[in-house]
């Protein structure tokens, strides 16, 4: 790697009000260029066993992707690897956008934190120091808020600014970290913010990000940025993400109803699409990370409200928060969303633990007064008093706050069978009765039920009839996993996958323009290879083992009624089969380190 490369390790701790400054090896970076794969190696060099997630013991590894800060478009990004609240296992997370570029701005790779300190706390960093500064009047307030009021004390209108809302705060299992408006997602970063009295993160200063190759980086910028506001992109431009609601609930795949029922009889009422198809009703708002031409995402508000609370229109989010509740009113489930937003809680989380609470209420294993509302599907006030009551801890809120798997260990009475998570992380908006690869994907993902991980719903969407035997839906998963492995390395937006003709070969190529050294896409597989490698190896040592992998009950024992997967369910035995396959194929793909 060129020595004048962003290269150095920041590691600040809290207990102590201490921090140093130093320089990454080139053994290091040569195996963990940037990316989820820098982060999750700082995170494997500190963890040496079993550790109370919420403990000041538990690391804080931010790592920025090798392109953020360059001409690189889609490119802005930093990953964020932890040891998650909600599974106890590994949690690496992804956001991106302006504070990404300001780390290696600073010539930073990578920032550890560690340890919890005495009040609620700011960081700020700059070139050459950092200050412990006293948050206190920050307490309660949203991320959006938190970053807008440091801009303003430290009179810096560049500052960039990753915090925590009030949810994380309370330590809701299941809260995120936000920056620049986008957040790393899933797995509760933001109750670890919270145990640490870990309030901001603020970045001042810095200057430009120096690549090895600028000639050979400017022509390939041009190339992608060309390719990126082509054809290949239009779906995340016009519509983004929640274009696959009405696709999914034609193909029988949307989960309603806490995956009761897999088509929604009100997408029509909640897509977002239909804000889009209103404008006499709804404006639109489009945004999207730095250097990024895509802007794909979409936020909706009433043409009455307040454009403050305009909300993000993602797949996801409208999904959790609209058929997986049974909610079908579009006003709703934007607020809902918002909501999420502005107290920091995960919006897959969150509208996984409501729809099983509504489930419990509808089958009497929860009276309304425990739940202290009258939460039922489709009721959308409850939906929203439910929100208020997970971020504030108070009454039933306060269980939920912990997440589906621990509040259904609580309530019991059967309601394990519908917790609907694998190791502890709530279930992504896909049907896996009808995606036999991609429940293989949930199984084995050492994060838990995350379909950003490896997209292994690909080849049962692709060919949904064909018959694949273990082999050849272990093979898909596990290219699928070195395949997004490699993409949270390079922290590329996988919204431009298909801009690239031969993505390995491609990519090498990007890398060696930014960081020089010979690339090639042998080599690029081998990092992707060791990186998911050193996940399993962390959650080994955190107390994984290979039957955790397991996913509900209701999966095997439900079959899907209505719509062309009517009928399906998954079989305990060909899961066991492709697990073992997985394994197998795992074992002959090992990288010797």
């Amino acid at each position: 790697m060129t020595a004048s490369l962003p290269r150095d390790l920041l590691e600040i701790d809290l207990s102590e009000r201490t921090w140093s400054r130093s320089r990454l090896a080139d053994a290091v970076l040569d195996m963990a260029p940037g990316g989820a794969a820098l982060a999750v190696h700082l995170l494997d060099e500190r963890i040496s066993g079993p550790l109370d997630p919420l403990g000041e013991e538990n690391p804080l590894c931010f790592a920025a992707g090798p392109f953020a800060g360059s001409a690189l478009p889609a490119a802005a990004k930093h990953a964020l690897a932890t040891v998650s609240p909600l599974t106890g296992l590994i949690n690496d997370t992804l956001s991106s956008s302006h504070w990404s570029a300001a780390l290696r701005r600073m010539g930073l790779a990578a920032l550890v934190i560690r340890g919890r300190a005495e009040g609620l706390t700011a960081l700020v960093i700059d070139g050459t120091s950092v200050e412990f500064r006293d948050a206190a009047a920050l307490a309660g307030s949203s991320a959006d808020a938190a970053g807008r009021a440091l801009r303003r004390e430290l009179g810096d209108v560049r500052a960039r600014v990753c915090a925590a809302g009030p949810a994380g705060e309370r330590l809701a299992r299941f809260a995120v970290v936000e920056n620049d408006g986008r957040q790393a997602g899933r797995g509760g970063a933001g109750a670890v913010f919270g145990s640490k009295a870990l309030k901001a993160i603020v970045l001042r200063g810095g200057g430009e990000v120096p690549v090895a190759d600028p000639e050979a980086m400017a022509r390939l910028a041009r190339r992608l940025r060309e390719r990126a506001i082509g054809p290949k992109t239009a779906k995340y431009r016009v519509l983004g993400t929640g274009a696959n609601m009405r696709v999914l609930d034609r193909m029988g795949l949307l989960p309603t109803r806490n995956f009761s029922a897999a088509r929604f009889e009100g997408t029509e009422r909640v897509t977002p699409e239909r804000a889009r198809e209103s404008p006499e009703s709804y404006v639109e708002y489009r945004a999207g990370c730095a250097n990024c031409p895509v802007q794909c995402e979409h936020r909706y508000v009433r043409r009455d409200g307040d454009r403050r609370h305009a909300a993000a229109s993602e797949y996801e989010s409208t999904w959790a928060l609209g058929p997986n509740c049974g909610v079908d009113d579009l006003d709703a489930v934007l607020d809902a969303v918002d909501r999420c937003d502005r107290y920091g809680l995960d919006t897959i989380s969150t509208g996984g633990v409501i729809a099983w609470t509504m489930e419990c209420v509808e089958r009497g294993i929860l009276s309304a007064q425990r739940v202290g509302v009258d939460a039922r599907f489709g009721n959308a006030r409850a939906m929203l008093a439910l929100i208020d009551a997970v971020a504030s801890g108070e009454g039933f809120g306060a269980l939920l706050a912990r997440g589906v798997r621990a509040a259904a260990a609580e309530v019991g009475g059967g309601s394990e069978r519908f917790a609907m998570h694998c190791k502890g992380l709530e279930m992504p908006g896909y049907e896996p009765r009808g995606l036999p690869t991609y429940a293989l994907g949930l199984a084995v993902c050492t994060r838990g039920a995350c379909h950003n991980r490896a997209a292994t719903y690909d080849l049962d969407l692709r060919r949904p009839t064909s018959a694949y035997t273990p082999d050849e839906r272990a093979r898909a998963c596990i290219e699928q996993e070195d395949y997004a492995a490699a993409w949270d390395t390079l922290l590329l937006c996988k919204f431009v996958r298909d801009c690239f003709d031969d993505f390995w070969n491609e990519a090498a190529e990007l890398l060696t323009a930014a960081v020089g050294g010979a690339w090639d896409a042998a080599r690029l597989h081998a990092v992707a290879v060791q990186s998911w490698e050193r996940k399993r190896s962390v959650n080994a040592r955190l107390g994984w083992k290979p039957e955790d992998d397991v996913l509900p009950a209701r999966l095997f024992e439900d079959p899907l009624s209505g719509g062309p997967a009517a009928g399906l369910r998954l079989e305990s035995a060909s899961l066991e089969a492709m697990k073992y396959a997985y394994e197998r194929g795992r074992a002959n793909r090992a990288v010797v380190r």
